[in-house]
Formats: C-alpha cells, sequence, structure tokens
C-alpha cells in the first residue's frame, strides 16, 4: 500500500481529518445551544471543554498539515517541525484542560458518573501520550531534515 502521493493512505486520512474537522467546527458552535436544550445548566465543566475543542482542532489542522505534505511527497520540509511542536503543545494545552474538568468532577460536581471520570483519565493520559509521541517525532524529524540537507551538497 502507498503511503505518500495522491493516491496514498495520507490523501485518504488527510480527507477523514478534514471532515472531523469541519465535525468538530459544528460541535463547537453548537454546544451551547445543546447544553440549553437539555436543560443542563452552563458550568465550569461545560466552560472546560471549549478551550479543549478549540486546542483540538488546531491539532488537527496541524495533522492535516502534516498529511498534506505526505501527498506532495514532501515529508521532510522544515514545515513538519514546527507543525509537530505546535500539535504538541496543543495537545498538552488539551490534556491540560482535560485534568482540568476531571478535577471539577471529582470535587466540585457530585452529578457525573465514575465512567465520566475513567473516560477523562484515559483521554488525559491518551494525550498526554499524544504530546510526548509528537516530540520525538519532531526531534527525529529535525535530525533526517538535517541529514537530508547534507545529503543534497555531497556528491
Amino acid at each position: 500500500m502507498k503511503v505518500i502521493g495522491k493516491n496514498g493512505v495520507g490523501s485518504i486520512l488527510k480527507i477523514i481529518l478534514q471532515f472531523s474537522m469541519v465535525l468538530g467546527i459544528v460541535f463547537l458552535i453548537s454546544l451551547y445551544w445543546v447544553v440549553k436544550n437539555v436543560n443542563l445548566d452552563f458550568n465550569w465543566f461545560i466552560a472546560c471543554i471549549y478551550p479543549c475543542g478549540i486546542s483540538f482542532l488546531i491539532l488537527v489542522y496541524q495533522f492535516i498539515g502534516l498529511f498534506n505534505s505526505l501527498k506532495e511527497c514532501t515529508p521532510f520540509c522544515k514545515e513538519n517541525p514546527k507543525r509537530m511542536n505546535i500539535g504538541m503543545i496543543a495537545s498538552l494545552i488539551t490534556c491540560i484542560f482535560i485534568i482540568i474538568a476531571l478535577l471539577l468532577t471529582i470535587f466540585v460536581y457530585d452529578i457525573y458518573t465514575l465512567e465520566l471520570k475513567v473516560a477523562l483519565t484515559f483521554i488525559a493520559i491518551l494525550f498526554f501520550g499524544v504530546s510526548i509521541a509528537l516530540y520525538i517525532l519532531k526531534e527525529l524529524f529535525i535530525e533526517a531534515i538535517n541529514y537530508k540537507e547534507e545529503n543534497e551538497l555531497t556528491i
């Protein structure tokens, strides 16, 4: 199976990420009205979802850029480590807001269930792992770009 190029896996993943980004934007825009129509109070827990969602959309946008470089057959360009760095920061911000929401469900709001608390814990660990993975990949890409530039200079 082809990874880079117009018919590669990167192109398919880019389309899936674009679709999920549109759905995420629609969800964030409609969240306030959905909460009002379900007769829930707009509390601090729901207020943590907005910045978490925005940072997640930034992460998805950076991945769209990464998969676009795979589509164009230029995975080792200088923009990709920058995208990974922005994605790493966005993932950490998402993790922090998930932890804040988790602490709110534990100490402030007793109405939330144990399943939600376990899910928030899992999501926080997941986004922390994504930020570590993006940091490692960023460093690997920087080294690969340096080797590529050195290789292009030699005959």
